[in-house]
């Protein structure tokens, strides 16, 4: 059964009750032969308690002490059967020695126990120690206990009795104490020794006056006589001090009027210092929002990126593919050239020829799509590779040579730069280029022209754009001669207007600098140019 005083079940083997009537040899444990605990049943029939099975079972090769014959954990069960029974055994009280002598069920001996006057049960308190009788309690509690509650007859505070005398002789406030000078009060409660110390005529104190100087100590009743006699001293005592407080008094007027003089100077200089601090926070207010915005750029930069890569790579393969294409072609031109020699008056030559030809115009029409592709998207990568937000361009147009002859051959008349821009919020431009001139200059100069583009901003701007522009070729050579040109641009003209396509009509010159000076001076190098556009944003307002 569950419940009850611990113990109640033995730790190991058997119970050991006193039976009202011998137990029968059935429900004893064959090892230990005492009256089965939760009893188990082996395979060959012979009863044992669980703790004795169990430790029989941990031996190598168990086997059973009544017939020798081999245990099994799979083959014990547990006997509920005679475990009811041996329940159901009369027993005396397991206090029987203290005088109990009451018989009962072996399963009601818990139940008997929580109730039995004899049963020996510990002090309900939990420091003491000792053990009794449950019936002994009361008495124990009453005057026996070293720990029972008590009463100090003084205060009357209650306490653990253990702890009584400590309080009476420490710290109770009605305790009777004497008087340590030895006066004639002999006993009074320890509350009232601190106010009677300062009364106290036997006590020693010092004058009042030791603040002023006076070092005289006595007995209190010998310090009125001291006060009357000693008061001229005392009075002449206070009236040096009062001299001494009266000279540090000035010298502190003095030091705070020295100090006022320097408050205006110093209220200035805190007004000063408060502007200042204005100043910097609405700095410090443009900046975050500065920084705010150079985020978000960042991100969309960002993804530019990734369409710069996508696209530089398809350029990479477009590349590749002009290269296979040309490779073919002049293999054509060497068989072609082989088959004019060789075969001229044949009627199947010519067919063959004729073919040839045909094969190579084509190579020659998809060389000259892919070389636009080719150019188209190094135009694209151009722009998407850099952005300037300064109103100054910076443009570096490489394979100089290759783009003139195209030009010249009309494929790609003219290039454009990538945008830049007057401010994060300003105008977005770019610049374009024919490197074998337009109008005037075609053929004999360098034409190069301003291009006001439709931007995101254009309706926090002031319209038409009239902010100063500068062209300018740059010289890569030590001596640094750059050709330039600039111009205020007309706000009759529609160039400068704000767009409403994706960009303006261009403006500029298409003189800009001849081919002859260009290519003759230190202008190209490793066949690249430069080309440096600057926009006044001086007078520029912020949008």
């Amino acid at each position: 059964p569950a419940g009850g005083p611990a113990g109640f079940q033995p730790l190991h083997g058997g119970f050991r009750d006193h039976f009202v009537e011998a137990p029968e040899a059935k429900y004893c444990c064959e090892s230990c032969r005492l009256v089965l605990c939760q009893p188990r049943q082996t395979e060959c029939g012979h009863r044992f308690c669980q703790s004795c099975i169990t430790q029989l079972l941990g031996h190598a090769n168990p086997v059973c002490p009544a017939d020798m014959e081999p245990l099994f954990k799979d083959k014990i069960f547990r006997d509920v059967c005679c475990h009811r029974e041996i329940m159901a055994l009369k027993v005396y009280c397991r206090s029987e020695a203290n005088g109990c002598q009451e018989q009962m069920r072996l399963q009601q001996i818990p139940d008997h126990l929580n109730v039995c006057p004899f049963f020996e049960v510990p002090c309900p308190l939990g420091k003491c120690k000792e053990r009794m009788m449950r019936k002994e309690i009361p008495d124990h509690l009453s005057w026996k206990c070293k720990f029972r509650e008590s009463s100090c007859e003084f205060c009357m505070t209650k306490m653990p009795l253990t702890e009584l005398q400590k309080h009476k002789e420490t710290v109770c406030p009605a305790f009777p104490v004497s008087c340590p000078n030895h006066c004639s009060f002999s006993s009074l409660p320890r509350s009232e020794l601190s106010n009677h110390q300062h009364e106290c005529p036997k006590a020693q104190v010092s004058c009042q006056f030791h603040g002023y100087g006076c070092t005289f100590k006595g007995l209190n009743q010998l310090m009125r006589q001291h006060e009357s006699t000693s008061a001229a001293e005392h009075l002449r005592m206070m009236a040096k001090r009062n001299s001494m407080l009266e000279g540090k008094l000035d010298d502190v007027k003095g030091e705070l009027l020295e100090r006022l003089k320097h408050l205006p100077v110093v209220s200035s200089r805190v007004s000063e210092l408060e502007n200042a601090s204005d100043e910097l926070r609405e700095k410090n207010r443009q900046m975050e929002q500065k920084l705010a915005t150079m985020q978000k750029l960042m991100s969309s930069h960002s993804e530019k990126l990734l369409e710069v890569e996508l696209e530089l790579r398809a350029l990479r393969g477009l590349r590749d593919e002009v290269e296979n294409l040309r490779g073919s072609l002049e293999g054509f031109r060497t068989r072609l050239s082989a088959l004019e020699q060789g075969g001229r008056g044949g009627s199947g030559s010519t067919h063959t020829l004729a073919s040839l030809e045909a094969q190579m115009n084509r190579h020659d029409d998809m060389l000259s799509v892919h070389d636009i592709r080719l150019a188209d998207m190094d135009l694209r990568f151009q722009v998407l590779e850099t952005a300037s937000y300064n109103g100054t361009l910076i443009w570096k147009i490489r394979d100089y040579k290759r783009r003139k002859q195209e030009a010249v051959a009309a494929k790609t008349l003219s290039l454009y730069s990538q945008p830049f821009y007057t401010g994060y919020f300003g105008y977005k431009m770019c610049a374009r280029i024919y490197l074998n001139g337009d109008g005037m200059g075609k053929g004999t100069h360098l034409s190069l022209f301003f291009v006001v583009m439709r931007g995101e901003y254009d309706a926090l701007l002031p319209w038409p754009f009239k902010q100063k522009v500068t062209l300018m070729l740059m010289d890569q050579g030590p001596l640094k001669k750059h050709l330039g040109d600039a111009f205020k641009p007309d706000p009759n003209s529609s160039s400068f207007r704000r767009p409403v396509v994706e960009m303006n009509i261009a403006s500029g010159c298409p003189l800009f600098v001849s081919q002859s000076v260009l290519e003759t001076g230190s202008y190209i190098k490793d066949d690249t140019i430069f080309i440096k556009v600057t926009v006044d944003t001086s007078d520029l307002p912020e949008p």
